[in-house]
C-alpha cells in the first residue's frame, strides 16, 4: 500500500516536472512576441558615443509619458516595454539624434513596435502584425 503511494506521488511529481519546463521552453520565444532587432545591437564603446549628446544640458528629450501619449492616441494598446536607442543610420540622415522606441500590446495581443522622434515626438517607424485594427479613428479615444 505505502509503496503504491509513493509510486503515484513519483509520477506526479515528474509530470509536474515535465509541465514546468515545457512552459519554461514555450515562453522563451512565443510567436507573437513582436519584432525582434538584433542588427541594431551595439558594442558598449559605441553606445558611449551614441548617447553623449545626453549629457549636454541643452539635449531635451521628451519625456516617456508623453511619447506613450503620442503613440497611444493613434493606436489601441498598453504600453509594455520602451527604451531610448540611437537613430538608424537612414534616421540620422533626417536628423534624428534619439529614438523613442516603444512597444504596445494590442487588444488582440499583437505586439506593435513604434519608433518617435525622442527631441520632436514625431513618427520615425510603426510595425507589427495587427496595425490596421489597432489603429485609431478621429472619433475613436478612450
Amino acid at each position: 500500500m505505502m509503496r503504491s503511494g509513493l509510486k503515484s506521488l513519483l509520477l506526479r511529481a515528474t509530470i509536474v516536472l515535465a509541465l514546468a519546463g515545457t512552459v519554461v521552453v514555450g515562453l522563451h520565444h512565443h510567436p507573437k512576441a513582436g519584432p525582434r532587432d538584433e542588427e541594431f545591437l551595439a558594442q558598449p564603446d559605441e553606445l558611449d558615443r551614441e548617447f553623449e549628446m545626453l549629457a549636454q544640458p541643452e539635449f531635451r528629450v521628451i519625456p516617456l509619458q508623453e511619447a506613450t501619449k503620442l503613440a497611444t492616441d493613434r493606436f489601441r494598446g498598453r504600453l509594455i516595454a520602451a527604451r531610448l536607442r540611437p537613430p538608424t543610420p537612414e534616421e540620422r540622415a533626417r536628423g534624428v539624434e534619439l529614438v523613442h522606441e516603444l512597444r504596445l500590446l494590442t487588444r488582440r495581443r499583437d505586439v506593435l513596435m513604434i519608433r518617435l522622434d525622442a527631441r520632436t515626438g514625431a513618427f520615425l517607424e510603426v510595425r507589427g502584425s495587427g496595425m490596421t485594427e489597432a489603429r485609431r479613428r478621429n472619433e475613436d479615444h478612450e
